[in-house]
């Protein structure tokens, strides 16, 4: 009975410390919009790129010289080398892979981009609420706006730079409470650089009349870093959605391509500074998912069940988790925000006590 009791003494004294020693003090959230799990773990489709080729072979097409080869992990790795050969294999973890026995899913049944983020930022679906992508306000307050809150900074130390212009509304609750910039927006930033991307943003458009070209995103993004060192930044790409609406696969591709060059100078830039470096956790993920087939690829929404699936990836200094998940427990895009709290040593339950929980994998005493 003593033995019984002091080892659980043990493990609680080993949890404590292990939960005292976090060095985590900056995190990231970064979004590709509908992302599906097929490219993500698997790299380019070949099914679908056959749908897309109308006229000679399929090999020698230019998407099928640039990034195809016999094996998922192979072609995976052609498309985004840095997030599968760098971020994965020495600084973080992917759950969503069901093929290994992983799953992520949404919770809310809309399966499109509103209601995805929404569930992400605040941490729940509202499907009797949320059920649109109107420019409507955000009737719950954000992660973001409770990290500013909880850790007591100002407006430019959370910050959020989306492609899409409905972000404005989803990742707000209360008007002005972060610094947001999304769509055509320019960015005020000193830098004469910036500015001239502010104008050439709407010169040289995308064909979507709300999502601008991620590049633009980034770079603004890129910018707000380097110049104020927010602790709480989240990035929301969109291209990867867009594309794939109008059925344009080699683009889609590209734009996951993009974004891996993108995570690249993001985190060259984060292990360059002594404020970021080994002091920062990032998850990234997706609003939904999309089809699965060469039918059904471009689409996603409740007739489409596939889009349920997505998959999140983690990368901090205080999990010692590496590669994929294997046979684990299905996680949900509910967890996010208090994933994300979590890292920072905070309780997101006191934001939102319906809110789904701490992915409990992450945190684990190993």
């Amino acid at each position: 009975m003593f033995k019984s009791v002091a080892s659980l003494l043990l493990l609680f004294t080993l949890a404590v410390v292990a939960a005292g020693q976090g060095k985590t003090e900056n995190v990231i959230l970064i979004t590709l919009d509908g992302a599906r799990t097929q490219e993500m773990f698997g790299g380019l489709d070949l099914d679908v790129l056959k749908s897309k080729t109308r006229r000679g072979r399929v090999e020698d097409t230019a998407l099928y010289k640039k990034y195809y080869a016999e094996t998922p992990e192979q072609r995976r790795e052609k498309l985004m080398p840095f997030f599968w050969g760098t971020l994965m294999k020495q600084h973080g973890s992917i759950a969503g892979n069901r093929a290994l026995g992983s799953a992520v899913m949404t919770t809310n049944k809309m399966w499109f981009s509103y209601p995805g983020y929404s569930e992400i930022l605040t941490g729940q679906a509202h499907d009797d609420v949320i059920n649109s992508n109107d420019k409507k306000r955000n009737p719950y307050p954000s992660v973001l706006e409770f990290l500013k809150r909880k850790l007591k900074l100002d407006a430019k130390q959370v910050a959020g730079f989306a492609s899409w212009d409905v972000i404005d509304w989803v990742a707000e609750h209360e008007v002005g409470s972060i610094t947001l910039n999304a769509g055509y927006e320019p960015y005020d930033h000193p830098d004469p650089e910036i500015k001239l991307m502010g104008r050439l943003q709407s010169e040289a458009p995308t064909p979507w009349d709300s999502v601008r070209h991620d590049y633009y995103t980034f770079r603004f993004a890129m910018a707000h870093l380097k110049s104020y060192q927010p602790r709480v930044l989240y990035l929301s790409l969109g291209e990867t959605d867009d594309w794939a609406h109008g059925g344009n696969y080699d683009k889609t591709v590209q734009a996951l391509a993009n974004t891996d060059r993108y995570l690249r100078e993001l985190w060259d830039y984060l292990q360059s500074n002594e404020h970021y470096r080994g002091k920062t956790s990032i998850i990234i993920t997706v609003d939904h998912g999309r089809g699965a087939t060469p039918k059904d690829w471009t689409d996603h929404g409740e007739k489409v069940p596939e889009a349920q699936y997505i998959w999140m990836a983690f990368i901090s200094p205080d999990i010692p988790l590496r590669g994929e998940w294997k046979n684990a427990e299905t996680i949900y895009q509910n967890q996010a925000a208090a994933t994300l709290c979590r890292f920072l040593k905070l309780d997101y339950a006191e934001n939102n006590p319906s809110a789904g929980k701490p992915v409990g994998r992450l945190f684990a005493v190993h």
